[in-house]
């Protein structure tokens, strides 16, 4: 359970602080990164980190780094500092004797002048580092030393905390990040000198906020302490989040909601928000409050939002506290977009694995359940490392978003997640409302074996920014014969009493190495067509809704792939934050058997119809009667005909001019004879 501190420890820091030079905020369970700069994975795979003391049995200091920019301590002015293996980074780098690993409380004469502490940490573990790395760009950035893989004396656990640097604002954060098993006694806070400190409330056996299930991989489950200069302001309110939904069925009335924090040292009585949309204010004053140090309320604001339109919003919504003192904090930002129609959401699952892996095998199980349960909804690739199913290209994205194998990616919204909870992911992200809707055809030439893709995007909302297309092949029932297609499985009852079902094993009963003959692998990821980014320029810049945009991907298929068991996977992605908004999947047919039958053959051109106007070509193959039908996206018909027709060659005129823009699917039937193309009309 994650640490809340007591009203009582709160109301503790103002009277603290106040005999200091600093004061300090705790942000307790924040589930974010200071600033939001900081956003690389909590591993030692992340890169630009430099490396400046490693493991050590005994408490020693780092080597010296060099800030990027002159920070401001205590009225000096620093551009250097060391790290002890201890948990102290301090200003003064000629100190030489080291604080040992056993914290006491602040101020403690084993503590150098100007320091920041985390004292109580341990480096024994093989893979214990401190390291430095920059965020962001000036005049706005930060400088982290990062406690990576520590622990604590006497536990073999493992626990990550960082000591952050912010330029301009010269504000110092302690940032809590992944705990494990390591029961920490802490001292955390500021040593200005021998007789001057400001200390966190719980030191010096303050434990980390993230002790149970606090293992995660990004910033989702951090804490953080915040020291700022001065003394403590008798008004300060923050507006902490907003809870908006972000697209919604236009026209519709949305609830602007969120936190207020206060971090002043007057309890709140009453407060104005208010938020402003297309140059329009909208005020609400909250009152009959009591709000403390430390304390929250959920706001509802009393007048909603009218999404009248299937278009962009831009909200801003602040709080207005009479003489607040930091303004800084008093504003968000979001968006709203109203939705023409309700999208169908899919979910893309990206799953980390190798035959080397002994743990792989539970990542296949829940890949081959999600297969079982939601065939048509989830999207599943799995992405091979160090084994003959290698892509390069993909493995090497993968592995910017994770720590270790199994693992997986969900919509490239959850990332670093473990195969046993995709059934878990599936029902949360299923839900999330997507701005378009994803349309997949995906045919090969059976003469050259050459597969074009082709993904459409219909788009619900006008969108604007670098969204992209991407698509992948994957390939089901994918075999080997040498050894390297072995898969290691750490859940033989040699090694591990675990029970594992799935995927046509009962892995607990299999051996340690279950050989190539035995093994069929699935939902092979075979190739990344976009790259890992998806494909710039595959989209305007500026969508609008009821448009369908769409991009034709080629694929040379090699020889030997089961033409039978590939499928295309396509996506639209938002580079900007890297998610997955909407997505769905073809198998990839042969366009030729696709176009022609023993009865008759069609052809539609042009595609897409840029006019509104195309041509439906039948080759008439004998005597026979005819339906023409084309249908919406949604399989409404919107138009018919019925023909008997002799063999021969047949042009029909397409006019769709006042239908809107999207996917169309033009279908001929005689008998139990019928052939479909889609065609795309983009006027």
């Amino acid at each position: 359970m994650k640490k809340i501190f007591t009203l009582l420890s709160l109301l503790l820091v103002g009277i603290i602080s106040a005999n200091a030079q600093y004061y300090y905020i705790p942000h307790i369970n924040a589930g974010s990164n200071p600033g939001g700069l900081n956003t690389d994975i909590e591993q030692p795979t992340a890169t630009g980190w430099a490396t400046i003391a490693t493991t050590s049995a005994s408490p020693t200091w780092s080597s010296v780094a060099t800030l990027p920019f002159p920070f401001t301590f205590n009225g000096s002015s620093f551009t250097q500092l060391k790290a002890s293996t201890s948990g102290v980074v301090t200003f003064s780098t000629a100190a030489v004797t080291v604080p040992p690993a056993t914290s006491s409380a602040l101020p403690s004469a084993s503590i150098p002048d100007n320091s920041v502490c985390v004292w109580g940490l341990a480096a024994s573990g093989a893979n214990d580092k401190i390291w430095t790395k920059t965020f962001g760009t000036a005049p706005n950035r930060q400088f982290w030393v990062q406690y990576n893989s520590y622990s604590c004396p006497g536990s073999t656990g493992w626990t990550y905390w960082g000591v952050v640097f912010e330029e301009t604002t010269n504000e110092i954060y302690v940032v809590d990040q992944r705990n494990y098993n390591a029961p920490l006694a802490l001292s955390i806070g500021l040593q200005l000198d021998g007789s001057t400190a400001v200390m966190v409330a719980g030191s010096p056996t303050l434990g980390s906020n993230t002790t149970l299930g606090g293992n995660l991989d990004d910033a989702t489950d951090n804490s953080y302490y915040e020291f700022l200069l001065g003394t403590l302001p008798p008004e300060e309110a923050e507006l902490s989040s907003l809870s908006i939904p972000r697209y919604v069925l236009s026209p519709s009335n949305v609830n602007i909601t969120g936190i207020i924090t206060n971090w002043g040292g007057t309890n709140i009585t009453s407060i104005d928000i208010k938020y402003e949309v297309g140059g329009n204010v909208y005020s609400d004053t909250k009152t009959g409050l009591n709000i403390p140090f430390g304390g929250q309320i959920a706001f509802t604001h009393i007048i909603p939002f009218n999404v009248a339109n299937p278009t962009n919003y831009s909200i801003k919504v602040w709080s207005d506290l009479t003489n607040d003192a930091n303004h800084s904090n008093d504003t968000l930002t979001t968006e709203v977009n109203g939705l023409a129609f309700t999208t169908t959401k899919r979910v893309v699952f990206e799953e980390a694995t190798g035959t080397w892996c002994g743990w792989c095998p539970r990542g296949a199980v829940y890949m081959d359940s999600l297969a079982a349960l939601h065939p048509s909804t989830a999207m599943l690739i799995a992405v091979h490392n160090g084994d003959p199913m290698v892509v390069a290209a993909y493995d090497a994205g993968m592995n910017t978003q994770i720590s270790g194998y199994p693992s997986g990616l969900v919509d490239r919204k959850d990332n670093n997640v473990d195969p046993s909870t995709f059934i878990a992911e599936y029902n949360q992200r299923i839900n999330d409302v997507g701005p378009c809707d994803v349309d997949v055809t995906a045919t090969y030439n059976p003469a050259n074996l050459l597969a074009t893709i082709t993904v459409d995007g219909h788009f619900a909302t006008d969108l604007t920014g670098d969204y992209r297309f991407n698509a992948v092949i994957t390939e089901d029932d994918v075999t080997g014969t040498t050894t390297a297609w072995d898969q290691h499985n750490y859940y033989s009852f040699q090694s591990q009493n675990i029970p594992l079902q799935g995927a046509g094993h009962n892995w607990q009963a299999e051996p340690q190495i279950v050989l190539a003959a035995n093994m069929i692998y699935d939902h092979v990821g075979r190739a990344l067509l976009g790259g890992w980014n998806g494909l710039a320029g595959s989209l305007p810049s500026n969508m609008t809704a009821n448009n369908t945009y769409s991009h034709t991907f080629t694929y040379q298929i090699p020889v030997g792939y089961d033409l039978s068991q590939l499928r295309a996977i396509g996506w639209v992605q938002n580079n900007a934050t890297g998610s997955i908004i909407n997505s769905n999947f073809s198998q990839v047919v042969s366009g030729i058997d696709n176009l022609e039958n023993s009865t008759f053959g069609i052809h539609v051109f042009p595609n897409p119809l840029t006019s509104g106007f195309g041509n439906v070509k039948l080759n008439v193959k004998k005597s026979a009667s005819f339906d023409f039908k084309i249908l919406d996206i949604l399989g409404n018909v919107v138009r018919s005909n019925q023909s008997s027709l002799k063999p021969g060659e047949y042009v029909y005129p397409l006019n769709l001019e006042n239908l809107a823009n999207g996917v169309y699917t033009v279908r001929v039937t005689s008998g139990s004879d019928a052939l479909t193309q889609k065609i795309i009309l983009n006027k």
